[in-house]
């Protein structure tokens, strides 16, 4: 299975429920009348299994018939057997229907280890016509679909087709089934219908179907589902590779049920085949890597018909519990940059091919780590939001949806480096084609030596002392830009400003330099000891190939410049007295290491000559 499987058209979509049907009416309808007529001679199994086969024959047009291994009906019990059941396909037959284009577009293989049907009501369904059935039970079956999409079949006009009620009246005037219970089924989808053909599996699915009722009025019954009181699916042990085959995508076990709508699944993850070089090296790009496992997923409220009958998803909400998100990228990598213009997560979803719309989607209890790798430091830093939780509202690319509620809202409290309160506010547009969106927050008190994780490898400055008492941002922002304000509270803010040295692999102290930026530069404390405050200004070019975890934190960084007294004039006028004071304590150091190696130069000279005096005065 995978995310897209082609529909099957009517004309073919109805075997499976066919061959059912056919098997309860032989063995229901037909039990008692061979009972009563043949069961003294021991007549009745052969006629039985002959019009068995017969029925298969005519319901499909000769195109399939079944085999079997052993078929037993006790007619005292109401319960029957059928062991490796098979439903086969006559390829000569057709051939013969393409020739004739009517064929169909999907051929069937169906194999079954058993089918067993407890308690068939022969008498009732002999002299009322109503068959009642305790149980059938399905082992093991494994069907095989093969598409192969035919022109003929697109113009083709096809009849409304039959309800069940109208397959069985003749028979019975109703049937009722308490449950169907379907077994570890295996599905193989062989897609023929492209030049390169593609085959699809699932297995280890479950099926259990609960009290059908199929007579005159049960398809007026708005509370059954089909004519059932639920269905549910269950799925267990599921993994997929993605289409572009760089990730994993598996399941503990999925579960689906009509009469509650809903969906569970448990321990959903969603990783990558390969390590990070390996992944950059397979891609032949820059960008995200994406690690996401989430213990469990609940969606509630489903609503079945428009999904049934528009192909459309409406629920209500979306649970997502016990979640790790892990996100790495590695500026370092020296192939192509991808772009990532269209590519934000509001964006993302309005490319989902399944039309959709989750009226709220729950995080509780979610680990998010973002961790990039810089191109100078070769280092890789890290933000983290410990113990995630909020809420997101109207999450949809539905188009009418969209026009009457055109913004999906978020609301997110974390903790900052696991430390710091943090609540965040998102506002995405969802009809912009630009991508906009607004994020605002307030991040709490707490010691700004945390920091270093990120700004260190990031930007080459370690973080010696800051007490932050808060800071807060609103930020409008697209694909292209991010303009807003922050406001950043705090004292005793005292830096060290590092380097990256040629042949070492750690960062080296800026120490003179460092100490003119604190003593000139950066300011230690906002509000200054005046009490005067100075705003963050945050006006950002976003480049084409920063992604949209990146560019959030560098527009709250954009702002926190000018906050800690380095806007960009003063930032430009240090980088410029950097340069010459770097280049002066270079050739400082340089002067200082050649009078070092020069005077060792004459120590050793010096040590020669008395060497070589102490050698003469030995040889006389």
């Amino acid at each position: 299975m995978t995310a897209h499987i082609d529909t099957p058209k009517k004309r073919s979509f109805r075997i499976w429920p066919i061959i059912l049907i056919a098997i309860i009416l032989v063995l229901g309808g037909t039990g008692y009348y061979f009972y009563g007529r043949y069961v003294s001679g021991n007549k009745w199994k052969p006629l039985l299994q002959a019009r068995l086969k017969d029925l298969i024959l005519k319901s499909t047009d000769s195109l399939y018939h079944i085999e079997y291994s052993d078929f037993d009906l006790n007619l005292a019990t109401g319960d029957a057997t059928l062991k490796d059941f098979k439903l086969l396909p006559d390829t000569n037959v057709y051939q013969k229907l393409v020739s004739k284009k009517k064929a169909p577009d999907n051929l069937f293989t169906l194999s079954v280890k058993e089918l067993t049907i407890k308690n068939v009501g022969g008498k009732k369904a002999y002299k009322e016509k109503i068959l009642n059935i305790d149980n059938i039970t399905i082992d093991k079956p494994d069907l095989t679909i093969v598409n192969k999409r035919y022109s003929f079949n697109d113009t083709v006009k096809v009849g409304k087709p039959k309800a069940p009620y109208d397959i069985i009246k003749k028979v019975f005037k109703q049937l009722r089934i308490d449950s169907i219970a379907l077994k570890d089924i295996s599905l193989n989808y062989i897609n023929k219908s492209n030049p390169v053909v593609k085959q699809n599996a699932i297995k280890h699915l479950d099926i259990n179907i609960s009290n059908i009722v199929i007579d005159s009025l049960s398809s007026k019954d708005t509370s059954r589902f089909y004519y059932t009181k639920g269905i549910s699916f269950t799925l267990h042990d599921y993994r997929i590779a993605t289409p572009d085959s760089m990730y994993y995508a598996t399941l503990k076990q999925i579960f689906f049920s009509t009469a509650q709508r809903k969906i569970v699944l448990d321990k959903v993850a969603f990783t990558p085949r390969y390590s990070n070089d390996a992944f950059y090296k397979k891609t032949g790009l820059s960008g995200d890597i994406f690690t996401l496992k989430f213990k469990k997923i609940d969606i509630n409220d489903i609503d079945l018909q428009r999904f049934l009958r528009d192909q459309k998803l409406y629920a209500g909400t979306m649970d997502l519990a016990n979640a790790s998100v892990n996100i790495y990228s590695n500026n370092a990598y020296k192939g192509k940059k991808s772009i990532k213009i269209g590519k934000d997560p509001q964006q993302a979803l309005q490319k989902v091919a399944l039309d959709m719309q989750l009226k709220r989607l729950n995080i509780k209890n979610t680990d998010i780590i973002y961790s990039e790798t810089d191109a100078t430091t070769l280092a890789t830093g890290i933000i983290s939001f410990k113990n995630t939780n909020g809420t997101i509202l109207n999450v949809t690319n539905d188009a009418d949806v969209k026009r009457v509620k055109p913004f999906m809202i978020a609301h997110i409290k974390t903790r900052f480096m696991g430390e710091a309160p943090l609540a965040v506010a998102f506002k995405f547009n969802l009809n912009d084609p630009k991508g906009a969106f607004n994020y605002a927050g307030e991040l709490g008190a707490f010691d700004g030596k945390i920091l270093d994780k990120l700004v260190k490898p990031l930007a080459m400055v370690h973080v010696q002392s800051a007490d932050v008492q808060r800071l807060s941002f609103n930020i409008d922002a697209n694909n292209y830009y991010g303009k807003g304000k922050v406001e950043f509270y705090y004292k005793n803010l005292n830096v060290q400003l590092l380097k990256k040295v040629e042949g070492k692999k750690e960062l080296q102290n800026q120490g003179f330099i460092s100490k003119l930026a604190n003593s000139l530069v950066i300011d230690n404390d906002n509000p200054d000891t005046k009490g005067k405050f100075r705003p963050g200004p945050v006006d950002l070019q976003r480049e084409s190939t920063v992604s949209f975890f990146s560019f959030l934190y560098k527009g709250i960084l954009d702002g926190l410049k000018p906050s800690v007294g380095f806007d960009k004039k003063t930032e430009n006028t240090v980088n410029k007295v950097v340069v010459k004071v770097s280049t002066l304590v270079d050739k400082f150091n340089k002067f200082k290491e050649d009078r070092k190696q020069r005077k060792q130069a004459r120590q050793e000279r010096r040590q020669a000559r008395k060497d070589s005096l102490a050698n003469i005065k030995k040889g006389a």
